[in-house]
């Protein structure tokens, strides 16, 4: 294995025990053993998609689902779990955000930005 490889995989390694992923992996299954959210998260989906397929074909979105949209996403929002478990993904993501900025800044150089 080459030293940029075997630095890749360190790399790797690191996120993956970081506290952030860490946070995240424990944030994932306590949603997943969390029924009533995990159904709620499944019903917000479709019917986000189900909006969402309405807007993208030019059909009027009825009322009503915006409406059972909304709802959803209040009842989402108000569980322990998903709070959770969005915070975490906000966390991880502005992990990965950080690492990705780092290896841009000293390849710019290379890539001839």
């Amino acid at each position: 294995m080459s030293a940029i490889t075997e630095l890749a995989t360190r790399l790797g390694k690191a996120i993956a025990e970081s506290p952030q992923a860490l946070t995240l992996r424990a944030a994932r299954e306590e949603m997943k053993k969390d029924a009533a959210a995990t159904q709620l998260l499944k019903d917000y989906r479709q019917q986000a998609d189900r909006v969402a397929t309405a807007e993208a074909e030019n059909k009027p979105v009825e009322v009503n689902d915006k409406h059972k949209l909304r709802e959803i996403q209040q009842k989402l929002a108000a569980s322990d779990a998903f709070k959770k478990l969005t915070a975490a993904q906000v966390e991880y993501i502005d992990l990965m955000r950080k690492v990705n900025a780092a290896l841009e800044q000293e390849l710019s150089a290379t890539e001839g930005e």
